[in-house]
């Protein structure tokens, strides 16, 4: 296994496992039909993601790589988001937001989560969405410090309207 930035050239590897693995673990919970829709603005996000990967600034992204293939993710980046500061969702709740962190379900289990937040988590105040009813990721957060924190937002209709809340790790 290969844990590496991605570059330029991963972005369309990035974004379909992301939204492959977004299908996989929110199944029951967004609309069946959900990677279609993220499928359909692939190219927007395409040219989007490749800039970020060739000029990352303050973000931290990585990918982990089985035999050329992307079989984990994670980010770290600035927030709060754009849209978080549209909607009013200010000031967050920590400078620094853990946008992504995905693996393939054949790697559950094996340490992989653990280990790439460990290559991009520089032990600050963090903060993240979570879609309700994502036990597993709850889990998951609760065990490495992460806390739910009160505010709540319904994603959009290609997201099925689904409610998410944010929690937020104090660094130690």
């Amino acid at each position: 296994m290969i844990l590496r930035p991605p570059t330029s050239a991963d972005a369309p590897a990035w974004f379909d496992f992301l939204v492959s693995q977004q299908a996989i673990a929110y199944t029951g919970i967004v609309p069946d039909d959900f990677a279609d829709r993220q499928g359909g603005q692939r190219d927007d996000f395409l040219a989007e993601l490749e800039g970020k990967f060739a000029e990352p600034g303050t973000a931290r992204r990585i990918v982990a790589e089985v035999d050329g293939a992307i079989v984990g993710l994670a980010s770290i980046v600035d927030g709060p988001a754009s849209w978080e500061v549209a909607l009013g969702y200010v000031p967050s709740p920590a400078p620094r937001e853990l946008a992504r962190l995905y693996v393939s379900p054949t790697f559950h289990g094996t340490g992989l989560a653990d280990e790439l937040l460990a290559e991009i988590d520089r032990g600050e105040d963090l903060y993240l969405w979570l879609i309700d009813g994502n036990e597993r990721a709850h889990r998951f957060y609760q065990r490495r410090g992460f806390v739910d924190c009160d505010e709540a937002f319904r994603a959009g209709p290609d997201w099925g309207n689904v409610s998410m809340h944010r929690m937020r790790r104090v660094a130690a």
